[in-house]
Order: C-alpha cells, then sequence, then structure tokens
C-alpha cells in the first residue's frame, strides 16, 4: 500500500537531489548567468515599449497568460513530459524564464498594439509560433529543456488557447467595469435632477428680519 508518508519522502529525496545538482552542476554557470541575464533584458525591454496608461490592464492581461502557462508547466514537468536541465532557482518547474518572462511579455505587447481580434489573432500566432518552433528548439539544442512525450505542436495549440482565454476574459472584466460605471453615472445624474431646489440662506434670513 502506497501511503502519503512514503511519497512524502520520496519527495524529499527528489528535493536533496535536485537542490544539489542546482547548487553544485548549475548555479553560476555560464548556461545560468545566460538565463539571468536574458529575463533581465527582456524586462527592460518590456518596460520601454510598454503603455503605461494602459499599465494595470496590460498587466492584468500578462498576469492570466502567466497563471496559464503556469498551470501547464506544473502539469508537465509532474507528469514527466518535459524538464528543465538549466535552471534560475532549485524549484521544479522553474517558473522565471518561461511562465514569468517570455511568453507573458511577448503576448502583453501584442494585447498592447493589437486592438482588434483579426490583429491579434493574426500577431499571436506569429509571436507563439517563434516561441513554440524557434526558441524552444533552441532551448533543447543548448540542453537547457529535454523534451520527453512532447510534440512543440501541443505547446503553440495550448499557448494560442491561453492568449486567446485570456484576451476574452480580460474584455470581459473591462465590459463588466465599463457598464458599472455608466450605471452608477446615471444614478447620480438622476439624483442630481430628482433634489429639490434650495432658498439660498441669506435670502432666508432677510425675509425672516422683514
Amino acid at each position: 500500500m502506497i501511503t502519503a508518508e512514503m511519497i512524502h519522502q520520496l519527495r524529499l529525496e527528489l528535493w536533496n537531489l535536485t537542490y544539489t545538482q542546482w547548487k553544485t552542476q548549475i548555479l553560476f554557470t555560464v548556461q545560468w548567468w545566460s538565463l539571468v541575464v536574458l529575463v533581465a533584458i527582456s524586462y527592460a525591454i518590456w518596460w520601454v515599449i510598454v503603455d503605461k496608461q494602459r499599465l494595470s490592464q496590460i498587466l492584468l492581461f500578462g498576469s492570466f497568460v502567466a497563471v496559464g502557462r503556469i498551470v501547464m508547466d506544473i502539469i508537465a514537468s509532474n507528469i514527466g513530459l518535459w524538464s528543465y536541465n538549466i535552471r534560475e532557482t532549485p524549484f521544479i518547474p522553474t517558473p522565471f524564464l518561461h511562465d514569468f518572462t517570455l511568453t507573458p511579455l511577448a503576448l502583453m505587447a501584442v494585447h498592447q498594439y493589437c486592438h482588434s481580434w483579426k490583429k491579434f489573432l493574426i500577431w499571436t500566432t506569429i509571436t507563439v509560433g517563434i516561441i513554440s518552433f524557434v526558441f524552444f528548439p533552441l532551448l533543447t539544442i543548448f540542453h537547457f529543456l529535454t523534451l520527453y512525450k512532447w510534440n512543440l505542436i501541443y505547446s503553440f495549440v495550448l499557448v494560442m488557447g491561453i492568449a486567446f482565454l485570456a484576451r476574452f476574459v480580460l474584455l470581459g472584466i473591462l465590459k463588466i467595469e465599463q457598464n458599472y460605471k455608466h450605471a452608477k453615472d446615471l444614478f447620480k445624474q438622476e439624483n442630481f435632477k430628482l433634489a429639490p431646489a434650495m432658498k439660498p440662506l441669506d435670502k432666508e434670513y432677510e425675509r425672516q428680519d422683514e
């Protein structure tokens, strides 16, 4: 019988292995520094080009994408579909390059510049295609990533779905906010119209003095 304690002990053994490997074989290597620099440069470029007037909206969209990407990464890593050979942190999966940086930042830029669904479809397809069929193969060639029972087409389809779901949810939230704000403004206008006119106090006092 497999018990929770047995699984817990195996997890501790796995953690000891992964942490020891990360500390002795990965941390501060050229590959590790390249990941750190790539993450830092990506955020610097994004900060320069992002529309600061729509920052909260764009960040919300990026957060939805990041959540979807993290869920995808957790499931795939846990069932052994892929593994990260070079990790920024000792944790598995490692979230920074793929889940918090590459995919969200690229798709936030697409969302910012594409106001129509048609344009969003075209540029999301191009962006996700580059990530799935250019960047991921490069990571495997340079041994940053190992794919096991996984086809890059699956990554393309899933990330496309995440991007469209994130935009759909975001636009729905913005629509709800807009409708609520419009209803609130109408309510204020109606109350203003129904409010009784008040006589000036100074004239009222003048009449009392007479």
